[in-house]
């Protein structure tokens, strides 16, 4: 009985990662799916599910492990002055514990390549001129103003920077005085 369980587990198993079809359209296509399967393999992009990888990708999250944030203000963020930092209390999401809620500070935990993203919605007919700022200097800015409209006005900005381990990222006001709306205001970041 253990025998038979054994024999059906590896045929099914077989079956389902050699499984070749007899028309000959499928099977050119079969033959370059298996040409991109394992370059994207040799690269990393993805995991072979045939094959017992568990090794493999352990080493892979270890050396490479997951970190993004996803933060929003609580409050409203009334004349912050210029330098001032936004500081977004409400943690939604913080994989490699890299943002500090009570700072507004995120602090690489590994160097890479990071894409940060911040969306403000100002307070009603009030302006918000914002940056991405790491390591104390204005990388990215976001200009959010609209003195016709008198409206709650939301702008987003996304930009990408190469950090280093321990580069610290947030951000800033970089010249007059902001007046952001808590809801729909938030920022977030992840390590390609």
């Amino acid at each position: 009985m253990l025998v038979t369980l054994f024999i059906l587990m590896v045929t099914i198993h077989n079956g389902l990662c050699e499984k070749v079809s007899t028309k000959p359209g499928l099977k050119l296509f079969r033959e370059d799916y298996k040409s991109v399967e394992e370059t994207c393999l040799a690269v990393g992009f993805i995991r072979n599910n045939c094959r017992n990888d568990s090794k493999a990708m352990s080493k892979m999250r270890k050396n490479h492990p997951v970190v993004a944030f996803d933060v929003r203000l609580r409050d409203h963020q009334r004349n912050l002055a210029t330098k001032a930092r936004v500081v977004f209390e409400t943690v939604d999401l913080n994989e490699g514990l890299g943002y500090n809620a009570s700072t507004g500070i995120f602090t690489a935990p590994s160097g890479g390549i990071y894409v940060f993203d911040w969306t403000i919605l100002t307070t009603l007919g009030q302006a918000a001129y914002t940056s991405l700022v790491v390591n104390d200097q204005f990388k990215s800015w976001n200009h959010c103003h609209d003195v016709y409209s008198k409206t709650y006005l939301p702008c987003s900005k996304m930009t990408i920077v190469k950090l280093k381990q321990g580069d610290k990222v947030w951000i800033g006001v970089f010249t007059g005085t902001a007046n952001i709306n808590n809801q729909y205001t938030s920022f977030s970041g992840h390590k390609l």
